[in-house]
């Protein structure tokens, strides 16, 4: 690591950390004021819903994941019975000619050579 990169790192940090911070650190001050008998009307909110907001984050980051994985593997999924139905229904492909071709190339080549 460079250290005129160190600079950026924590910026980084601070911008990602940032408001979940700030949030946190009122909290704490909150629960703190709150323990010790000077806790006011208007405090922040506790570290139950802090704990709740960042746990649905990570639920909807889980889902939006598990959804990709889903869709990646139907599109396999259907890819393969595509495949399937093409070569039962005796369907030409594009390989299967290019396999052709490749085979006459070889064919032209050795008759060439034969003469």
């Amino acid at each position: 690591m460079d250290v005129k990169e160190i600079q950026y790192l924590f910026e980084g940090i601070s911008n990602t950390l940032g408001g979940l911070g700030g949030e946190l650190y009122e909290t704490l001050v909150a629960k703190g004021k709150k323990r010790m008998g000077q806790e006011g009307t208007a405090d922040t909110p506790q570290v139950s819903e802090l704990i709740k907001r960042t746990r649905e984050k990570q639920t909807v980051a889980e889902l939006i994941s598990k959804g990709q994985k889903g869709q990646d593997e139907l599109i396999q999924s259907i890819g393969g019975e595509v495949k399937k139905i093409l070569s039962s229904a005796g369907i030409v492909t594009k390989s299967d000619l290019a396999r052709v071709e490749r085979r006459i190339d070889e064919i032209d080549k050795a008759l060439g050579k034969g003469e």
